[in-house]
């Protein structure tokens, strides 16, 4: 329908036109369209696409460290487009719990951040088996520490069209990891 530099066929300059008060009758002519139902039906299409939901893609990695077990606690997340462009890093301080513990916390992070950014579909990569398992409903969540975190992280993840959660090798969260800890050594302001 487009012809390059020529206004004919160039839907922005029909728009222009109608904008403009000219009718459609016109303006097709105009714009070197076949019909007005041409453009009718180019602009209907137009108005479709602008109120399609939007997916996004996430890819979420989420890692959760304690210094004795129980002990200072932290967490980290690191969020990525598709292309792989990091988005986002964060960590936090968790105060004195169990690894399993900073685990969930982090993945609810990740979930949470994931979701302010815009996030329809996710990815969570963690290097906790039994994270990774529990979601996935291969293990029974058997601590009471952690059934509340379950069923925290359960609600975020109804927020997306599409959850997938990966266990990865550590080697593959470092970034995660090295957030973790210092989410650990923000207690002393580190």
């Amino acid at each position: 329908m487009t012809s390059g530099t020529s206004p004919k066929g160039d839907l922005s300059y029909a728009l222009k036109l109608l904008a403009s008060g000219q009718g459609i009758g016109e303006v097709w002519r105009e714009t070197g369209f076949e019909s007005r139902k041409a453009l009718a039906n180019r602009l209907f299409e137009l108005a479709e696409e602008s109120v399609q939901p939007k997916h996004l893609s996430l890819v979420a990695y989420s890692d959760g460290a304690s210094r004795g077990n129980p002990g200072d606690a932290g967490c980290g997340v690191v969020i990525l487009d598709e292309s792989g462009q990091t988005l986002l890093e964060e960590h936090k301080y968790l105060g004195r719990t169990t690894n399993n513990v900073a685990e969930y916390q982090a993945a609810i992070l990740a979930l949470e951040k994931a979701s302010e950014l815009g996030a329809t579909r996710l990815e969570l990569r963690v290097d906790s088996s039994l994270l990774a398992n529990q979601i996935k409903g291969r293990y029974k969540v058997k601590s009471e520490a952690l059934a509340g975190l379950y069923q925290s992280l359960m609600e975020k993840v109804r927020l997306f069209e599409t959850f997938e959660i990966t266990l990865i090798r550590g080697t593959e969260n470092t970034q995660a990891d090295r957030l973790a800890n210092l989410g650990v050594s923000a207690r002393k302001g580190g």
